[in-house]
């Protein structure tokens, strides 16, 4: 029986319906902060893939007052289509004991088409005493000790210090009203033409040739590892000597947001070493990491300890160390000190954003790599009473 052409039509639209590959999704990302840094975070809000969210904050912590601020975030993917915008605004801002103030920060960023467009202003501005007034323009000053840029990409007003200030090491860096947008339109397959068949010639028999060698098989394709899996096979040394114990904690919630790190629990006093070699920066002391320092390679990754009881004799910013010097010994200052002596440790590959450090360091320790010519080898027997550690202190004359 011969069916219809338009029944005929029909199924061939069909099958073709069903073959067709599906469309890969868009992206959009939205994340806005009233304020963060090495001081902590403010008002954070954040989204991904779809939805809103929003946060207020003010604070009125040592060297960060804000007395109010709001941050949204939103995003969207509708009909393989993203966008995304994230906006930020604080008011009444003062850091470093009155170094910067200003009257009223805003800062938006508008994400689409794979674009990102960013907008708002400072007013009131005044650096080291010097009033500037209102400006929506990029602009950057050097003063009183700190680099003070505004209206940057997603920074609405960004301070760093070049040399302690007001009680905070050189370093110290805080962003007050910081966003950051991502979106990405979904890759449309039926947008790429397939090309038509070239038909091909039907070639005349020929004579079988005599048997030729097989070609040689091609070499497969290195995999590509991760950060992570870099590190863990590199030659670093674990960061506390000693009897340790490594928290699987990278991502709890924490009272400035999630943990970046993980918390590596050993004695108090405990030797604190080099991971690698490399140099130090941001040695110094932080209400909430208390006596903190950040180690970085000649490849970049960088290497954050916070908590730290007391610094060694090398722990000095712009210093370079070999892996295994001594830098500091096990505690719990800053917003550590009623928990029982730690390191907090986090791990930056190419001086970026976190990772979670768990599986690195459990294969460092598991090698238990520890360089001759390091501490030990310069400061003697781990018998001796470490700088930094508790000592049981006797009354002899009162036979106590």
């Amino acid at each position: 029986m011969r069916l219809p052409i338009i029944a005929l039509a029909t199924v061939t639209l069909a099958m073709l319906v069903q073959s067709a590959p599906a469309q890969a999704p868009a992206r959009a990302e939205a994340v806005a902060q009233v304020a963060a840094g090495d001081l902590g975070i403010v008002g954070r809000a954040a989204v991904r893939d779809g939805g809103r969210d929003a946060a207020a904050g003010a604070t009125a912590r040592p060297g960060m007052e804000i007395a109010g601020g709001r941050a949204t975030a939103r995003a969207s993917r509708t009909r393989g289509q993203g966008s995304a915008r994230a906006s930020a605004s604080a008011s009444g801002v003062a850091l470093f004991d009155g170094l910067v103030t200003a009257e009223r920060v805003t800062r938006t960023a508008t994400a689409q088409d794979g674009g990102v467009s960013y907008g708002g202003s400072v007013e009131g501005l005044v650096v080291g005493g010097e009033e500037l007034g209102d400006t929506s323009a990029e602009r950057s000053w050097a003063a009183g000790g700190a680099r003070v840029t505004v209206n940057r990409a997603g920074d609405g007003l960004r301070v760093r210090l070049r040399r302690p200030v007001a009680g905070f090491a050189s370093g110290t860096t805080v962003v007050v009203a910081g966003v950051d947008a991502e979106a990405a339109d979904g890759a449309d397959p039926a947008a790429t033409p397939t090309p038509a068949p070239t038909p091909t010639a039907t070639p005349e028999p020929q004579p079988e040739p005599s048997a030729a060698p097989e070609p040689a098989p091609r070499k497969p394709a290195k995999p590509r590892i991760t950060p992570a899996q870099r590190l863990a096979r590199g030659r670093f040394v674990f960061p506390v000597y000693g009897n340790a114990r490594v928290a699987d904690d990278y991502g709890a919630a924490r009272q400035i947001g999630a943990h970046q790190g993980n918390d590596i629990f050993a004695a108090f006093g405990s030797p604190v070493l080099a991971v690698a070699d490399g140099t130090l920066n941001r040695v110094g002391t932080l209400p909430i990491s208390g006596n903190r320092l950040w180690l970085k390679t000649d490849r970049g990754d960088s290497f954050f300890y916070a908590h730290i009881s007391a610094f060694g004799p090398e722990a000095v910013s712009g210093r370079r160390v070999k892996a295994g010097a001594l830098l500091g010994f096990v505690g719990n200052t800053g917003d550590a000190e009623p928990t029982p002596p730690h390191l907090h440790f986090e791990i930056h590959p190419g001086d970026k954003k976190s990772i979670d450090p768990h599986a690195v360091l459990a294969a460092w320790q598991a090698r238990g790599d520890v360089p001759s010519g390091g501490w030990l080898a310069r400061y003697g027997s781990d018998t001796e009473t470490r700088p930094g550690a508790l000592v049981e202190v006797r009354d002899f004359i009162a036979g106590e």
